[in-house]
């Protein structure tokens, strides 16, 4: 069985949500391989993902989008051809490799959303999704739809959607005990200016030292590092003595374990939210431009969402797209710096919001963890 995939700039947590979906096919299929088709750039950047933490047992690259090169597409189809599937999915997002392709490949088994571009009979066993409730499907929505054409038994609930993260799953050895721990992740994609300022987070973490004795683990990767830094700085040169470590740039394996020990992530809408919600760790997350809030509130039930919801709060991926997207308040789209400037929605996000979020949501996990038997 195979799942075109062929995605546009797609980031890590764009592939943990695609879990969901490949999840739903190995229970439909325990015995079959699981091959997920995706650009050659995708498949080397997220290398660790698909060999570590995916459900499907394969990766086989086809040309990028964009690309035309009929000699890597006979490459690519020759390929394919030696896998032989016999099945496959096509992922909603997937570009210029779809339903159609596959037909034409011989796969007899199609399943996917109907596309503008589908043809009669391209699609054998097509997902019908319901009516949206919040304007447009979210994941639990296309996760319903493809558990009822793949017959899975049982209805299938929100809260059971989402599958653990495969990770080794062994506690990072230098994680101290007792205090609460807090996750923060500041950073996220540089294409759109989506983060909360940081001298807000720095003043989060001081509160949240200050009322519950919690220690800040600050989340980045290696282009975020100089931030993390600074943000660390920032909490000791006005509350001296506050625990505050800076993890930058670790591999997935050791950062999803490290998630799965803290009581609490707090962050902007990056990839750490859906690894997070994989571990089973709470998370607060701060919505910005990002049209995305809805999307997966119901697979994850201990995310909470703090949004202004302006009118304007409506950018979805690709960010390419976004280009000739003007914003009512004139907001800078890239992120530039620390110092801003930040998007109006998340400028005027305050800490005291935010903080009684962070503060109810902390003190119902470490309750949780406390009563939970060993």
């Amino acid at each position: 069985m195979c799942v075109f995939a062929r995605l546009a700039g797609p980031g890590l947590g764009d592939l943990v949500q695609r879990n969901i979906a490949f999840s739903l096919l190995r229970r439909a299929f325990p015995s079959a391989g699981l091959t997920v088709v995706t650009g050659a750039t995708v498949a080397a950047r997220f290398a660790e993902f698909f060999g570590r933490h995916s459900y499907a047992t394969g990766v086989l690259p086809c040309p990028d989008p964009g690309e035309q090169d009929p000699r890597g597409w006979a490459r690519f189809s020759a390929r394919l051809a030696e896998i032989r599937p016999q099945a496959c999915f096509v992922d909603p997002d997937s570009k210029g490799l779809g339903a159609a392709e596959a037909r034409r490949a011989g796969i007899p088994v199609r399943l996917g959303v109907p596309a503008p571009g589908d043809g009669e009979g391209d699609l054998t066993h097509p997902l019908r999704l319901p009516r949206p409730l919040f304007g447009r499907p979210d994941l639990f929505d296309h996760a319903a739809a493809l558990a009822a054409a793949l017959e899975l038994p049982g209805p299938l609930r929100p809260a059971e959607a989402v599958p653990p993260l495969p990770r080794s799953g062994e506690p990072p050895p230098e994680l101290g005990p007792a205090a609460p721990r807090l996750a923060v992740h500041p950073g996220g994609s540089s294409q759109w200016n989506r983060r909360w300022p940081l001298g807000n987070y720095a003043e989060l973490c001081r509160l949240a030292a200050r009322h519950t004795g919690a220690v800040c683990y600050l989340f980045g990767d290696r282009s975020e590092r100089d931030d993390l830094h600074r943000l660390a700085e920032a909490i000791a040169a006005h509350r001296p003595g506050t625990g505050a470590e800076v993890v930058a740039d670790a591999a997935l394996d050791r950062t999803a374990n490290l998630l799965a020990e803290m009581d609490l992530l707090l962050g902007n809408d990056s990839s750490l939210a859906h690894v997070a919600a994989a571990v089973r760790t709470p998370a607060v997350v701060l919505y910005g431009p990002t049209g995305t809030e809805f999307l997966w509130a119901r697979v994850y039930p201990h995310h909470t969402g703090v949004s202004l919801r302006y009118p304007c709060q409506s950018a979805t991926n690709p960010a390419a797209a976004l280009a000739a997207r003007s914003c009512e308040h004139d907001c800078a789209l890239a992120y530039v710096s620390a110092d801003g400037p930040y998007p109006k929605c998340l400028a005027d996000l305050s800490v005291d919001r935010v903080w009684a979020a962070v503060s109810r949501r902390l003190g119902q996990s470490r309750a949780a963890r406390i009563e939970a038997p060993l």
